[in-house]
């Protein structure tokens, strides 16, 4: 049974659904909450990076244009998170915020704030349903099996220049990157939110998300 840690309490709100998408998959999650959990990383098989709040811009070299609730100690400890995952070459899977940290990471940048918000999230921050479409030779076609699927997201920043290493594997319909992964490591990384398109947040209007998590635990199990 393959370890996966998953940053942050599975108490505090919606990060549970992380915890239940990963378990219904057939893993065993532990939780990463501050530096001290660096320490684990070697019990890992794999680590999730799911959403959150705005990462601060001065990690891409900008001044603040419309990046909110920014907490420098948590950013720094994910950027550690990454740097010793990288270092042992440990399966990352990054969701929303995941995928923006990871992008800035291997040294891309992000659009602050979209002008074009209304096709990825709703003005009070509930998630929008909209359609991705991916390149045959991805990650997201591996788990789908299909080029265009149905997602469901709500972000307001976006990847602008893209990482060393890393391809775009899917957009939305307005060109904005909606997945990545690495061109050498076990890296995959989606912008909107599979954990909310499965098991008691699935949805009619979107792909099953569980097939992304499967996809992930292969990898990090060796497949």
């Amino acid at each position: 049974m393959a370890t996966i840690g998953i940053i942050g309490d599975r108490s505090f709100g919606w990060k549970k659904n992380y915890y239940a998408a990963v378990e219904a998959c057939g893993a065993k999650t532990v939780a990463l909450i501050s530096k001290e959990d660096l320490q684990r990383i070697d019990e890992l098989d794999g680590i999730v990076l799911p959403g959150g709040a705005d990462v601060n811009p001065k990690y891409y070299g900008q001044e603040n244009k419309g990046s909110v609730d920014i907490d420098d100690e948590f950013d720094a400890f994910e950027f550690a998170l990454i740097e010793k995952a990288v270092s042992r070459r440990l399966p990352l899977f990054g969701i929303c915020r995941g995928l923006q940290l990871v992008n800035i990471y291997f040294g891309g940048t992000l659009i602050q704030d979209l002008e074009n918000k209304e096709l990825h999230c709703w003005e009070d921050q509930k998630d929008r349903s909209h359609t991705v479409h991916a390149d045959r030779s991805s990650f997201v076609y591996g788990a789908y099996r299909k080029t265009d699927i149905r997602v469901t997201s709500a972000h307001h920043q976006a990847i602008d220049v893209l990482g060393e290493g890393l391809v775009a594997v899917a957009a939305a319909e307005d060109n904005i990157i909606e997945a990545v992964q690495h061109r050498t490591l076990p890296i995959y990384c989606v912008q909107w939110h599979p954990e909310r398109m499965c098991l008691a947040f699935a949805r009619p209007d979107t792909e099953d998300g569980l097939p992304l998590f499967r996809y992930f635990l292969e990898m990090a199990q060796g497949g």
